[in-house]
């Protein structure tokens, strides 16, 4: 037997495999060639999305700017709302389209509209990512109790692992049980906000200092001044 094919044979099994499996081959390199060029497109595309909603965010942020200690006047508001209409209708699934929301609903708070507010805070929670879900959640529990559904916003941040928010959940809370008249529970709240207090949460200290001595029993109070008395004693 020769070690080697002949060219003829060479061929011949060439143009049989070829017969066999060229199309496929064709095929393959099509869908290969077209797969990487059309992911390229689609990479591209998104981008140019994500870019414009980030646009018209900007617009809308440059549109709601008024000077310290002013409120957005109405064309101010009918601008921000119909470029955060844009943002639902074209690019409903960014997170621009959430951030746009929230401005929504913080001008819509400056008008004392609450229920527009709450609409807007609860279309942005959907889908929203885990960081920017906690921020809206907040927001919303905090409407939700000055529409007097105080009940339902603590039902809203009781048992969340609000991560680097838990500070700011637990003050809420407090704020939600001395709406209720609960002091003591607004007590334990408060002090839960002033110990889970970060360094960045810092500057509000002072705020939760003073709403933590509001709401001090009787009894921590006395026993706050005998131990300090005792001190100054010793001293």
């Amino acid at each position: 037997m020769a070690e080697h094919l002949s060219d003829e044979e060479q061929l011949e099994n060439l143009k049989r495999w070829w017969k066999e499996n060229g199309l496929f081959t064709i095929a393959a390199v099509v869908l290969c060639i077209g797969g990487y060029f059309g992911w390229d497109n689609w990479k591209a595309n998104q981008q140019q999305k994500m870019e414009t909603a980030s646009e018209l965010y900007q617009q809308m942020m440059e549109v709601a700017i008024v000077e310290p200690g002013q409120k957005a006047n109405d064309t101010q508001h009918r601008l921000v709302n119909e470029l955060a209409t844009q943002l639902k209708e074209e690019f409903s699934s960014s997170q621009y389209a959430r951030y746009g929301a929230l401005l929504v609903a913080k001008l819509a708070v400056e008008k004392n509209d609450l229920d527009a507010a709450a609409e807007q805070l609860r279309w942005a929670l959907d889908d929203a990512d885990e960081g920017l879900g906690l921020v809206i959640k907040l927001r919303l529990a905090k409407v939700e109790a000055s529409r007097d559904n105080i009940d339902l916003a603590l039902s809203m941040l009781n048992g969340v692992d609000a991560q680097t928010l838990s500070s700011a959940y637990a003050e809420a809370r407090g704020d939600f049980y001395l709406m209720k008249g609960d002091k003591t529970a607004a007590y334990e709240a408060y002090k839960q906000a002033l110990d889970l207090a970060t360094d960045i949460d810092n500057r509000v200290a002072p705020v939760l200092e003073l709403k933590l001595n509001q709401v001090t029993p009787v009894s921590e109070s006395v026993q706050d001044s005998s131990s300090q008395n005792n001190s100054e004693g010793d001293a």
